[in-house]
């Protein structure tokens, strides 16, 4: 019955829309009763043909000038039509004939947080509340939307659970819900909440998706996978719970899974880009790297401006020993990100392994430039400069590194050796038996970067002492 009621309206608003835009097609004048109008306007406000929800406006007053019943649409026109100040001022003018009316007030919140009073938009929703018993679910929701506004999410969250409570199935609310947790960082409440609304509606897969979301943000991972496969049971085409699944088995370290999933999420076409490097990314981390390029230029392919895939793709080339290639995917990353301080650490990287040592120590003083302080830099760029015996450079970066890592064995160690090195030996022997007290296995180190260490008869003594 229900089908055939909504079939017989839409037959007639086709009619409505058809004789009405004919009208205004041929210029004239025809005559339509106030619901006929207000239909169309509601029509047209719903599918966004603005213009024509204007001459709809125009005839309403032509034919009935004295009629208000097209009142509160129009307020909505012109606040959909970025007037909102128009809109407050029709709205304060019928507000004496409409204050029992919920929808006045609702449209009235709409348009106050439009215009950024959100206090007022929520006393004006709580009117609402006082004048109606249906359809309180959407008007929880709202409120909940207004107080995510003033950033007050957990007042959001008690309006989404009362929204809830009334309609478990309201999809906006869940994922309204589901938003305001992760801006509160509460997802204990989170998993409580889904885990008790899966109860009253364990068959609505959007619930079971947040449930797992919730645990996945929580690191819980196989509890996400769960309820992830719990999604899918319930529509094996969610495309977010297979993402989001196979997000996860790559966190459990199952890659072939995980690409198994990436790409029956390929099929919908959504994501795409990201879930091509994401495959690429499962690859890599199998040792696949042939299967890894494949699908990193593939990510490149749908956007060429991807610096993450070149850099991936980068270092794929370099694992299948194509130097050149290699080199030229991380500049192309570079180009794109200049200031990224990683991608000039992995170039700087590469032009060490390729005997580039100039480049590479260029590329060392950008990474750092460019912000990247952790202490492998430092040791790689140490290291570098104490390989091509260019010991000034070397006592440079080891003095600024010690600026932030003042700690570190190897920096210390470094030092160590170019004290060495430059004939302070016994500072240098002073330093070596400081650190090889504590770490006794960084003698190698040392031996590889002074080998003459060994025909020293202290330093021979060191090492007799130390086994």
């Amino acid at each position: 019955m229900d089908e055939l009621n909504d079939n017989y309206f839409q037959t007639n608003l086709h009619k409505l829309t058809s004789r009405f835009e004919q009208m205004l097609k041929e210029g004239t004048s025809l005559y339509f009763e106030v619901d006929d109008l207000e239909c169309l306007l509601e029509h047209y406000i719903i599918h966004h043909r603005f213009e024509l929800g204007e001459h709809v406006l125009t005839t309403a007053k032509n034919l009935h000038p004295t009629n208000r019943q097209l009142s509160l649409k129009e307020a909505e026109l012109l606040s959909l039509t970025n007037r909102q100040s128009e809109a407050i001022t029709l709205l304060n003018e019928i507000e004496i004939f409409e204050q029992t009316n919920p929808e006045f007030h609702i449209i009235k919140a709409s348009v106050l947080s439009q215009k950024g009073n959100y206090s007022k938009a929520i006393d004006a929703l709580s009117r609402a509340l006082e004048f109606t018993s249906e359809d309180k679910d959407n008007i929880y929701l709202n409120l909940a939307v207004e107080y995510q506004n003033i950033e007050d999410y957990r007042t959001a969250i008690t309006y989404l659970k009362k929204a809830l409570s009334i309609e478990p199935n309201n999809e906006d609310a869940i994922y309204e819900l589901a938003y305001c947790f992760e801006l509160s960082k509460d997802y204990d409440d989170a998993v409580s909440t889904f885990n008790n609304l899966i109860d009253q509606v364990p068959y609505n897969e959007h619930a079971w998706f947040n449930l797992g979301a919730s645990y996945q943000a929580k690191a819980d991972f196989s509890k996400a996978a769960t309820a992830f496969d719990y999604a899918l049971l319930i529509d094996e085409n969610f495309h977010a719970a297979l993402f989001n699944k196979a997000n996860i088995l790559v966190q459990l370290n199952r890659y072939q899974e995980a690409i198994d999933l990436y790409k029956r999420a390929l099929s919908f076409e959504i994501l795409d880009t990201l879930i091509y490097f994401y495959i690429g990314d499962c690859y890599d981390n199998l040792e696949d790297h042939r299967s890894a390029l494949t699908y990193f230029e593939k990510a490149l392919r749908k956007d060429e401006d991807m610096a993450e895939a070149w850099l991936a793709a980068s270092s794929s080339l370099d694992m299948l020993g194509r130097e050149l290639e290699a080199l030229e995917y991380a500049k192309k990353a570079i180009e794109l990100e200049p200031e990224n301080e990683d991608y000039h650490f992995f170039i700087a990287g590469l032009f060490a392994k390729y005997d580039l040592p100039d480049d590479a120590l260029n590329a060392y003083e950008n990474t750092i430039e460019f912000g990247y302080l952790n202490e492998d830099v430092w040791v790689d760029y140490i290291q570098l400069c104490l390989s091509i015996n260019n010991d000034a450079l070397a006592k440079d970066v080891v003095d600024r590194a010690l600026e932030v890592h003042s700690e570190n064995h190897y920096i210390k160690l470094y030092e160590a050796v170019l004290n060495f090195r430059s004939k302070n030996e016994d500072e240098g022997f002073e330093q070596l038996v400081d650190l090889l007290v504590l770490k006794p296995e960084l003698i190698e180190e040392f031996i590889l970067f002074y080998p003459k260490g060994m025909e020293t008869e202290e330093i021979q003594f060191l090492i007799e002492s130390l086994k």
